[in-house]
Formats: structure tokens, sequence, C-alpha cells
């Protein structure tokens, strides 16, 4: 698969950016933890022939993606069991999704997308990296602190979607390139390893929770915060940083 003449879009996006790695000549793409289905409606948006598809173990989040784009393909569905044939697509993306599968699961998760995606396919993975300053994760609070979560928050809207309660939330593990590689296995080739975001991103999240947690998403000041955030994010900090993403491909 070529890697030029990406659309200006997605050239504008960044090199952490998913869908700046989507091959221009990709014909199909499974988004792995498609929550609303923001990444597939916007790769809708820069390639407009993808067949599409995506899944989550969030019921309510997956009808929000299959009434956003009537013609993916959305199930609900773990990551450890996908609902698709062998070699069914050619671009696999799975973004801030490993990080919240338990660590016994994330192995076989990653099996099975090494399974629906065809020989020569791209795999794209963005995970929280074990960088300086991941010990700031907002959504590790409630492990760290549990009892002042308990008391501020009671229920997060985490579990929103779920059944049961809060044991369906994980610890965000930030992973290092070597322990991502390893759960991966043999067959791929590395063709990108991207770094990004240091401090600020982690504290915007602490900024930002209070308009979250109120209904004010949209507020002027969060608007700002979220900017900030996202621009640090595209800034490369190295084995420092926040975030990592990995460019895989399947080879056999």
């Amino acid at each position: 698969m070529s890697a030029v003449a990406r659309p200006p879009s997605a050239r504008r996006a960044g090199p952490i950016e998913p869908l700046y790695w989507i091959p221009p000549d990709a014909r199909s793409l499974l988004d792995v933890g498609c929550n609303v289905g923001e990444f597939l409606t916007a790769a809708r948006s820069t390639y407009p022939t993808l067949r599409l598809a995506g899944c989550d173990v969030n019921p309510a989040a997956v009808e929000k993606a299959q009434n956003a784009l009537s013609d993916a393909d959305c199930q609900v569905s773990g990551a450890g069991k996908l609902p698709y044939p062998n070699s069914s697509f050619d671009c696999v993306s799975c973004i801030e999704v490993l990080e919240h599968v338990p660590a016994a699961h994330r192995q076989p998760a990653l099996a099975e997308i090494h399974r629906v995606l065809a020989p020569g396919g791209r795999f794209i993975l963005r995970t929280p990296h074990a960088g300086t300053f991941a010990w700031l994760d907002t959504n590790n609070l409630r492990f760290r602190f549990p009892w002042l979560y308990g008391r501020l928050l009671g229920r997060g809207r985490r579990e929103e979607g779920f059944s049961g309660d809060s044991e369906r939330v994980e610890w965000h593990h930030h992973f290092t390139r070597a322990e991502l590689l390893d759960l991966a296995g043999p067959d791929w080739r590395v063709d990108a390893t991207r770094y990004g975001g240091l401090f600020l991103f982690p504290v915007g999240d602490y900024l930002r929770w209070p308009f979250y947690r109120l209904g004010l998403s949209g507020h002027p000041f969060e608007r700002v915060v979220t900017r900030m955030m996202a621009a640090d994010y595209k800034a490369n900090y190295g084995t420092a940083s926040y975030g990592i993403l990995l460019v895989l491909t399947k080879l056999s």
C-alpha cells in the first residue's frame, strides 16, 4: 500500500494523528473500539470511498455510531472476538482502546486484529505512553484515591452504557513501545513510531473535567483548553511523551 499523496486534510493533521496513516488506496477500515464513531466519521470525510466498520462494547455508543454512519457495519463486540471474517479489512485502527482492555485479554485482542486484517494491510495503534507524566492520568484517580473519588463522584460517567458497575473500568496502563510490540507478536513490520504530548495534555484533562461533569462541553474556556491539549499532543517529546502511535503492516 502506498504511503504517499495523502489528502491535504490528512497531511495537516500531524504525524501522531491516526487519520494521517490511513493508506490513500485503502478500500476498507475497521475501527476497534469505535465509541460513537468520531474517527470513522473523520475517515469518511477524508476517504469517501472507504467501506467502514466499527465495534465497541458499549451498545449506546454503537447505536450512535450506526446512526451517524448508516452505511457502516457497526456492531457491539469486544476486541477479543471480532465478528468479522479472516482478512476482511486492509486497514484496522485501535485508538486509545488497548488501555481499557484487561491485561489478560490484550494479546488475544491484537491476535484478533491480526486475523481480520488482510496480508499487507495496515494496523494503526495509539495508546497512552509510559512517559514522564503518565502518573497524571485523570482516569486513574479512582484507583489512586478511591475514597476521595467515591465521595466526590460516586458513580462516574465512564460506567454509562455498560452493564455492571466500575469493575468494567480498567486501570489506564501506559505502554512502552517494547510492550506494545511484544503484545502484537512477530508477524508485523513496524512502519512508524510517533510520540506526542507531555505535561499540558494531562493537565488540560483536569481543567476540562468540571465542564465535562456539568455537561458544559463547548464552553469557551473548555475549547481553549482543548486546543492547548491538541497542540501539546502534536509535539514530539520522544520517550518522555504522554502518547505513542505505532503503524504496523501485517506480514502474513
